[in-house]
C-alpha cells in the first residue's frame, strides 16, 4: 500500500463524500485490507437512547463490520446541522485541529486510514482552522470529490488552486453525478479533463454500477 492515510475532501457540502468513502472502504475490506475510517467531527446527529448518533460515521462503522468503536471513528459530534466550528462555538467548547490529530493517533493499527472531512476544503472544522488545515497538519494526500452540476468547473479549479497553495497532493478528482438530469450540451468531465492533469474519475450516481470507476480509485491509492 503506497498511501497509509488519505483524506476525502470536497468542493462543498452534499457533494457525495460519504458515498465515495463508503464504497472505497467496502472494496478494500472485501480484499482483506483493514481500514480505519475516521470522521473527526459530525454535526446534524440524532439522539437515540440518550446518545448522539452520527449518520455518516455509522455508515463507516457498518462498512468495517464494527471492528473499531463508533467513538474511535467519530470522536466529536453535535445535534445542530451547522458548520462544525459554529456547533463547537455554540456549545461553548474549544476543539482544535490538534484535538483531531490526537484522536487520529489513538486509532488502532490498520492497513490504511481513510479520513473524511465535513463540508468543503475551506469549511470551518475546528476552533482554529478549516478542513484544509487538518489535511496540511497531518501531511497526507487527498481525493477531491465534486458534484457533477452547473458551476462545478469553477469549484474544482478553485479547490485545486487552494490545495496547490497548501502543497497538498491531489491523487484524483471524483466527479460525482447525483442526478441524471443534466442540461443538454453540458460535459463537465470533458471540460475539466482539458484543464488539469490530475486523474479525473466520473461516478454516474449511486443507482449505476460504478465498480470499474471505483476500482480506478483503489488502484490510484495503492500504486
Amino acid at each position: 500500500m503506497k498511501y497509509k492515510k488519505i483524506f476525502i475532501s470536497g468542493t462543498n457540502t452534499e457533494v457525495g463524500k460519504t458515498f465515495i468513502t463508503e464504497n472505497i472502504i467496502k472494496i478494500f475490506e472485501s480484499k482483506g485490507i483493514m481500514v480505519n475510517p475516521y470522521k473527526p467531527i459530525e454535526t446534524g446527529c440524532i439522539v437515540k437512547s440518550s446518545k448522539l448518533l452520527p449518520h455518516d460515521s455509522t455508515i463507516f462503522f457498518k462498512a468495517i463490520h464494527k471492528r473499531i468503536t463508533l467513538d474511535q471513528i467519530n470522536p466529536y459530534r453535535f445535534i445542530e446541522p451547522i458548520s462544525p466550528a459554529a456547533a463547537i462555538k455554540r456549545s461553548r467548547k474549544k476543539i482544535y485541529i490538534s484535538s483531531y490529530v490526537k484522536k487520529l493517533k489513538d486509532l488502532p493499527i490498520s492497513d490504511i486510514t481513510i479520513i473524511e472531512g465535513a463540508g468543503g476544503l475551506c469549511s470551518p472544522l475546528a476552533s482554529d482552522g478549516y478542513n484544509i488545515d487538518l489535511i496540511k497538519r497531518i501531511n497526507i494526500p487527498t481525493i477531491l470529490v465534486a458534484k457533477d452540476e452547473i458551476g462545478v468547473i469553477n469549484n474544482v479549479m478553485l479547490s485545486i488552486n487552494m490545495l496547490k497553495k497548501y502543497r497538498i497532493k491531489v491523487l484524483a478528482i471524483v466527479l460525482n453525478r447525483k442526478s441524471n438530469n443534466q442540461p443538454e450540451g453540458m460535459n463537465n468531465y470533458k471540460e475539466i479533463s482539458g484543464l488539469t492533469k490530475i486523474p479525473l474519475i466520473q461516478i454516474l450516481n449511486k443507482l449505476n454500477n460504478n465498480q470499474k470507476e471505483f476500482n480506478k480509485i483503489i488502484k490510484i491509492i495503492r500504486s
